[in-house]
């Protein structure tokens, strides 16, 4: 399903033939340094296969695959919270290194966020990002997050604590990083 298409990429549901492009661009240990330990790395076309696979057995779509020029080179995911959090989603991105620095995705971000509260029920959207990540900050701020604090020392990463940075955004607040909005 096609979420999006702009200029510059489309947004749409992950494809079994993602498969190739998904295990070249997230194979990369940049990458992995800003991603919760749970995404494999090395990352193989197995770990592609089921990840691709599980994103489309899922009922609503939180998993959103950036293409460009016909090659899906990134990952917008969603994961909804739980008992009295179920109206609040954690949002997490990655681009392939080749496509750093180019404003993709912020604005794949941004288009990503107005797709998911407008067909959930999801009212806020955080996400947790590593201090070492400025990139990825600076994205978060340019659609629109507001920094809530920092949890110190709370994650551990290549072998050392490293403090967390979180952003949120409430669905009433305007984003910023969508060009048509």
């Amino acid at each position: 399903m096609i979420v999006v298409t702009k200029d510059l990429y489309t947004l749409r549901s992950w494809e079994g033939q993602d498969t190739e492009s998904l295990t070249l661009h997230l194979n990369n240990k940049k990458i992995w340094d800003n991603c919760r330990d749970g995404l494999p790395h090395p990352y193989t076309k197995e770990n592609a296969r089921c990840f691709i696979s599980q994103a489309r057995k899922k009922t609503e779509i939180s998993d959103f695959c950036i293409v460009v020029h016909g090659e899906a080179i990134g990952n917008i995911g969603f994961v909804r919270g739980t008992d009295v959090e179920r109206f609040n989603a954690e949002v997490g991105y990655w681009i392939s290194e080749r496509y750093w620095n180019q404003g993709i995705t912020s604005e794949a971000l941004a288009d990503a966020i107005q797709y998911y509260f407008e067909h959930t029920e999801v009212i806020r959207i955080f996400a947790t990002v590593y201090e070492y990540n400025l990139a990825s900050m600076r994205v978060l701020e340019k659609v629109g997050f507001k920094k809530t604090g920092i949890f110190r020392k709370a994650c551990y990463k290549n072998g050392r604590f490293i403090d967390a940075h979180h952003f949120e955004i409430v669905a009433d607040e305007k984003l910023v990083g969508n060009k048509d909005l």
